[in-house]
């Protein structure tokens, strides 16, 4: 009689010590959260919203003068015209700019995309908040006001793609419908360039900020571990909500078919096509996947939301300004003249990108001293101060030409520097080959062959070819 009694007392003690070593595991686990991870939310939804709304709002500003020069122009060929496109209470880019200035809820009404980053990270800050009795009430406060700034981020990203859905829209209205009234324009052919360069920064930032730091993937890989975190997300995230994900033993709704009866259904459909069937869906399958690698590689050809830009574009307008930074360093070896000992000059660089073919940049050299075989001894032997410009002639090779001041003397410290009369000056032209070959501390290796035209202007006259190797880290 007692066997019963004692099997279910056996098997309660097992739930509850179950319970208990998953609860023991979900405080250890929220315990090693980095607090990091909660900081480096709240400053990334900081920075982002601060560059998607200086964008925004310096566009609509060039957009909104550009569409008044039009305006003027249709009122004096085209009145009708122009009152089609801005009476009648007409939505303009100046209009908005004026709404979004004031802080007034727009009219616009955009469904913004499905965002996983964004899911999963207001998703992982819901569960974190629940858990009130393993967090203390410092961290649970610092999350609740990161999770409400979550929110509220969410909201100014649908308002966000309402806005630049619309900026799209009114391009569109403007250039077609004026173009066939005004014909070509440079107002009209501005409010194109800039409109398709909006967008495109703006997919850049979003780049940005999906960019998972070390404590996001720390974080991340903790709440995966935590029993019962995957059901919660199931239940509360953005995804679940979209589509109202039931669970697996839920009832589906009437019209929605299980994964198995899918299989059943495409299985069926096989048999009726004969024994090629699975070669011939094979073979479509292939040719599917080809044109859809073609469409992605037009995409990412500069192609944007479909549509072509319809003017060459300059790829490094659409960057941050540390984007269009390119650091290096590289390296030259000089002989020995009887008078100077044998050297080398080690030179760091940064260079800016003002377009896709150019590298505009300043580097500093150091001339290191080495003796010759018979005395090898190091030395300061000079200092130097370069400009360089990088001009893409095709593909990596490119025209290299700058100008320089080189200190070639011995010096002890700094206040030697100071004598303007040493200092070389030298002009170089010539050309730079790059090569995509990358290590762990650099992303590529540049081989440049130099013509220096003033080096018999030198005393002692100084080798005039100049042969550099680099490499650069960004």
């Amino acid at each position: 009689m007692l066997k019963p009694q004692l099997i279910t007392l056996f098997l309660l003690l097992i739930v509850c010590l179950t319970t208990t070593a998953q609860e023991d595991s979900t405080v250890q686990s929220l315990q090693q959260l980095p607090l990091k991870y909660i900081s480096n939310i709240d400053n990334k939804v900081d920075k982002y919203s601060k560059r998607i709304t200086s964008k925004t709002t310096k566009t609509l500003e060039k957009l909104s003068r550009w569409e008044t020069k039009i305006k003027s122009t249709l009122e004096k060929v085209h009145p009708e015209a122009a009152q089609k496109l801005f009476g009648n209470g007409q939505l303009t880019f100046n209009s908005l700019l004026q709404q979004i200035k004031q802080g007034e809820a727009t009219v616009l009404q955009y469904q913004q995309q499905y965002d996983q980053y964004r899911d999963d990270l207001t998703t992982g800050l819901k569960y974190i908040e629940q858990q009130k009795e393993q967090l203390g009430s410092s961290v649970l406060k610092k999350v609740a006001a990161t999770r409400k700034k979550m929110e509220e981020f969410n909201s100014e990203e649908d308002r966000n793609a309402a806005i630049q859905q619309f900026i799209k829209e009114r391009k569109g209205q403007l250039v077609n419908e004026a173009f066939q009234l005004i014909g070509k324009n440079k107002y009209l052919n501005k409010i194109n360039k800039e409109a398709w360069y909006y967008a495109e920064t703006i997919k850049n930032y979003k780049d940005i900020f999906r960019d998972e730091k070390k404590a996001e993937q720390t974080a991340k890989m903790i709440l995966n571990k935590i029993p019962g975190f995957q059901e919660f997300v199931k239940k509360n995230s953005m995804l679940a909500g979209l589509f109202d994900i039931p669970s697996q033993n839920a009832v589906l709704q009437p019209g929605m078919q299980t994964r198995a009866g899918v299989q059943q259904l495409i299985q069926g459909r096989l048999a009726t096509m004969g024994p090629d069937a699975q070669d011939i869906v094979s073979k479509n399958l292939q040719a599917a996947h080809s044109q859809l690698n073609d469409l992605q590689k037009k995409l990412a050809n500069g192609y944007s939301n479909g549509e072509m830009p319809g003017f060459t574009p300059n790829e490094q307008k659409t960057k941050k300004f540390s984007q269009r930074l390119e650091y290096g360093f590289n390296m030259q070896f000089s002989k020995s003249n009887g008078l100077i000992p044998s050297a080398t000059d080690i030179a760091v660089s940064i260079g800016f990108k003002p377009n896709d073919k150019s590298l505009l940049g300043l580097a500093i050299s150091y001339k290191l001293g080495m003796g010759s075989i018979d005395n090898i001894h190091f030395s300061n032997e000079g200092i130097g101060l370069r400009s360089f410009l990088d001009w893409k002639l095709k593909k990596q090779l490119y025209i290299t030409g700058g100008f320089e001041m080189n200190y070639n003397e011995h010096f002890k410290d700094v206040a030697f520097l100071k004598d303007n009369d040493v200092w070389q000056r030298a002009a170089l032209l010539g050309i730079t080959k790059k090569f995509k070959i990358k290590t762990k501390l650099t992303k590529g290796t540049t081989v440049a062959v130099l013509y220096d035209f003033l080096s018999n202007q030198h005393i002692p006259v100084s080798q005039p070819v100049i042969f550099r190797i680099g490499y650069s880290v960004k």
